[in-house]
């Protein structure tokens, strides 16, 4: 009988499912049970135009209940693709047909299984990989690592790392001699986050051989883990080839940006194959880069904090949607930052579950119309995503008023308020007269340690309308704010070397906005203070005066520019 004629004879019978599903499947079963081979063959044709019509499922159904499913699957007429998308098939009918097929491998392998019958070994592991999370087939698993062939242990080891996702167990095969086993051992550790798995993908990342610490990389890229950046610099210049090769790889599994530069660099690599490979990674981390620009972009900004170690500095940043309740979630790697040009390559990312209570206090502008004024209009948008423990105060000046010649001291303390109605009712209803000051006696009762009650800490953002001077006592208002810990964020409208003085004496922050800008720039002053990330860097540029921040997720995409105080 030629190959020709089982398949003609299949093909009608699973189109007579349609009048006779009985008959068809009796005579498909003669067939399968009289000449396996001929059936086999003829089967494979036929399934290569599945359709998931109840002849085909029929088929299939054959197929697996005669132990025909892992040699129709091996058959080379069918693609990878094929012969994956037949597997998840027969597993939608049969949810144990993984079992099935690596029992049925595990026999082949072992010479216990039909040799009439020749199973592809390497691509039924492969299928399993695609429709099994590996936790059922163990068992069958672990025979084949008796396996003499290192091609496919290695195969073995990775469909069994992540179906028991125990690094303990995989730290035996990270220690193979064949790199094929190892880089399979550190794969099963992708998406692993456990302390222990760090350390074992630390330990890998320093392997010997170019695909096991390519993995190690990569693994340690996706957690999050900023060390592993400088790590592919260097493996980008490796004097080795494969090095260089895999280096290339890494960047783009990674779809990173920040290494764009360094790819158009081996764009003029010595080698054909390092020059292909960094190519195709500068695609795939432009599409990346495309989809999420096409994601939306959100809104990011950062404060400088004290109390750092020479040479690095430390600051908290916001990434805000649109909606600042909505919580964003990034990963230290995806967070790019650079200064005077040169790129950060030592850094850490740590994020804070909740910012502690803070009081709030406002130094705004008096206005007749407030809800026309941006800087309420802004402030009237953050209540939306206020917390319910913090407290807020206005501290109100009159900015065409005769600049003083002394603080007052003896002004009314602040009144905060935790109440979301009281505090809209600051920028909705126009302040008394006689409840504000001049703007420099303002700034002094919101610095000043002993206004309260307050909660947590002090926290300032000022709106600057005048440059009418400064009071004799500047210096008491610069020991007023460092006694409160106070942080300043001054959004100007106007240059005021006094005001950016103090901004500076006080790790502040001093922008100057024109009058469109202002109400965004006092909008993101606030959401700075629900920051969830801290980041601590070595500075490349001691001198640079701004840090420029980009980040890049599937999800959405942000820059911002952050002024830096001295070091």
């Amino acid at each position: 009988m030629s190959q020709q004629e089982p398949r003609a004879t299949i093909e009608n019978l699973v189109r007579g499912f349609d009048r006779d599903a009985v008959a068809s499947a009796r005579q498909m079963r003669a067939m399968r049970d009289n000449d396996g081979p001929s059936f086999l063959s003829g089967a494979a044709g036929v399934l290569k135009d599945y359709n998931g019509t109840a002849g085909h499922q029929s088929l299939l159904s054959l197929l697996a209940a005669g132990g025909l499913l892992g040699p129709v699957l091996s058959d080379p007429s069918l693609s990878l693709k094929q012969a994956v998308e037949l597997a998840r098939a027969a597993a939608r009918m049969d949810s144990k047909v993984d079992v099935a097929l690596a029992k049925q491998l595990a026999d082949s392998v072992a010479g216990s299984g039909d040799s009439t019958l020749p199973i592809d070994a390497s691509r039924l592991l492969e299928i399993l990989g695609e429709i099994s999370d590996g936790t059922r087939i163990l068992a069958p698993m672990a025979r084949l690592l008796r396996s003499s062939n290192p091609h496919l242990r290695s195969k073995v080891i990775l469909l069994m790392g992540r179906g028991n996702r125990s690094a303990r167990w995989l730290q035996t095969h990270l220690a193979a001699d064949d790199p094929r086993v190892r880089a399979s051992a550190v794969e099963a550790l992708w998406g692993v986050d456990t302390e222990e798995a760090r350390e074992l993908l630390e330990a890998a990342a320093r392997d010997p051989h170019n695909r096991v610490a390519g993995n190690a990389i990569l693994a340690l890229h996706r957690l999050g883990d900023c060390s592993v950046i400088p790590q592919v610099s260097a493996m980008a210049r490796h004097e080795a080839i494969p090095f260089r090769l895999t280096a290339a790889w890494v960047m783009g599994e990674t779809r990173d940006p920040r290494f764009l530069e360094l790819l158009a660099g081996m764009l003029r690599d010595a080698d054909a194959a390092v020059r292909t490979r960094a190519f195709t990674a500068i695609g795939q981390i432009k599409a990346a880069v495309a989809r999420s620009r096409q994601a939306g972009q959100w809104r990011a900004g950062g404060l400088f904090l004290e109390g750092e170690t020479p040479g690095w500095r430390r600051l908290q940043l916001a990434v805000n949607a649109e909606d600042p309740r909505e919580r964003l979630r990034c990963a230290p790697t995806q967070f790019i930052l650079s200064e005077g040009g040169q790129a950060i390559t030592a850094y850490r990312v740590v994020e804070r579950i909740a910012a502690e209570a803070m009081s709030l206090v406002l130094v705004f502008p008096r206005s007749s119309l407030p809800g026309g004024a941006p800087w309420n209009h802004a402030m009237e948008k953050c209540l939306e995503a206020k917390r319910p423990s913090d407290r807020w105060a206005l501290a109100p000046y009159l900015a065409s008023g005769k600049a003083a010649e002394s603080l007052g001291k003896d002004s009314m303390p602040l009144s905060f308020t935790a109440k979301p109605p009281l505090i809209e009712a600051l920028f909705k209803v126009p302040a008394n007269r006689t409840d504000c000051t001049d703007f420099s006696s303002a700034l002094w009762r919101a610095v000043r340690a002993d206004q309260g009650p307050s909660r947590g800490r002090r926290h300032l953002i000022v709106v600057n309308e005048t440059d009418a001077g400064w009071p004799a006592e500047f210096e008491d208002l610069v020991a007023a704010a460092r006694k409160s810990r106070a942080t300043v964020q001054v959004v100007s409208v106007c240059p005021s070397p006094a005001l950016e003085e103090l901004c500076r004496l006080v790790a502040g922050s001093f922008q100057i906005a024109s009058g469109g800008e202002v109400g965004d720039r006092v909008e993101q002053a606030y959401l700075n203070l629900l920051a969830r990330y801290e980041v601590h860097y070595q500075s490349p540029a001691p001198d640079a005066r701004l840090l420029r921040v980009k980040v890049h997720t599937p999800d959405g995409w942000a820059e911002a520019t952050v002024q830096i105080p001295p070091l």
